[in-house]
C-alpha cells in the first residue's frame, strides 16, 4: 500500500499540470523516482505543475559524468542545489565553481550552463519557480543574491544539532525567498507539527527523516524531496542512525496577501 501511495505521488504532478490544479502537499521518495539515462547524463523528473502561488514549479534531478554539461534556457528563476560532486556554473560569463551541498540562484533573464568538474559523478537539483512579477513598483536589491558555498556558511550549533542560514530576501518575482540547512542529531525533531503561509520544500541531504504531513508520517532517505502546501500541518524528525541534514526552502509571492 505504501509503495502504491508513492507511485501515485510520482505520477501526480503530470496529471495536475494537465488539469491546471495546484499541487497539494506531497513527498517524493528518492528510491521511487524513475530515471531517464542519456550518454553521460541521468535525469529524474520530480515535480512539474502550478502551486497556489506559482504559475509553475518544476524540479528535476541530474547526474553528470566526467566532461558532461547541460544548458538551461532563461525564463524562470532557478536554484541549483548540489547533492554531491563539483560543478562549474556559468551565468552569462559569471562563473562559479561549487561543491556538495552548495546552492546557486539564477535570475530569470539568464541562460545557465552547468558543467561537471572533477573525477566523480556529480548530482544536483534544478528548481525552477515561475511567477508573475510582484509589480513595477517592487524593485528589490538583488545584488546579494548569488552562489552560496556550503563550506563558507557559518554553522550555528544547538542542543538539537545546528543550522546554516543560506539566504533570505526578495527576488524579482518573489516577495521573499528563504533558505537554510538544518542538521538534526539522532532521534531529534526540528519542531512539533506547525503551519505557515509560506510554501516550502525540503530536500534530504543526509540520513533518514520522518516527515509528518497533515498527521500522516512518511519515511524518506537522501535525495528525497518534500513539497508543503501553504497552511498544511507538517513536522520533521531524524528517524535514522547518526545526524541527518536537509535543505529547507520557503517562499511567498504577492498572491499570498502578505
Amino acid at each position: 500500500m505504501k509503495k502504491l501511495l508513492f507511485l501515485l505521488l510520482i505520477t501526480l504532478p503530470s496529471f495536475l499540470n494537465a488539469q491546471q490544479l495546484p499541487i497539494p502537499s506531497a513527498v517524493f521518495e528518492w528510491k521511487m523516482l524513475p530515471a531517464y539515462a542519456e550518454v553521460g547524463t541521468e535525469i529524474r523528473p520530480i515535480v512539474d505543475g502550478p502551486t497556489e502561488t506559482l504559475d509553475n514549479f518544476r524540479v528535476n534531478h541530474y547526474k553528470l559524468s566526467q566532461g558532461k554539461s547541460i544548458s538551461i534556457k532563461k525564463g524562470d528563476e532557478k536554484l541549483i542545489l548540489i547533492g554531491s560532486g563539483k560543478l562549474q556554473i556559468n551565468q552569462g560569463g559569471n562563473i562559479n565553481q561549487l561543491e556538495s551541498r552548495s546552492v546557486a540562484w539564477v535570475p530569470n533573464d539568464k541562460t545557465v550552463k552547468i558543467q561537471h568538474l572533477g573525477d566523480e559523478t556529480t548530482s544536483f537539483f534544478v528548481i525552477e519557480l515561475e511567477a508573475d512579477k510582484v509589480g513595477e513598483d517592487f524593485k528589490p536589491d538583488v545584488n546579494s543574491l548569488t552562489s552560496y558555498d556550503y563550506q563558507k556558511l557559518p554553522f550555528k550549533k544547538s542542543a538539537k544539532g545546528g543550522r546554516r542560514d543560506v539566504a533570505r530576501g526578495p527576488t524579482p518575482t518573489l516577495q521573499e525567498l528563504e533558505m537554510h540547512i538544518t542538521t538534526l542529531n539522532e532521534g531529534e525533531k526540528s519542531h512539533d507539527p506547525h503551519q505557515h503561509a509560506d510554501e516550502e520544500i525540503i530536500v534530504v541531504l543526509q540520513g533518514e527523516v520522518e516527515e509528518m504531513v497533515n498527521g500522516v508520517p512518511y519515511l524518506l532517505g537522501p535525495g528525497s524531496l518534500i513539497y508543503l502546501h501553504a497552511m498544511d500541518s507538517h513536522g520533521i524528525r531524524n528517524a535514522g542512525k547518526g545526524a541527518c541534514e536537509y535543505y529547507a526552502i520557503r517562499w511567498i509571492t504577492k498572491n499570498t496577501g502578505k
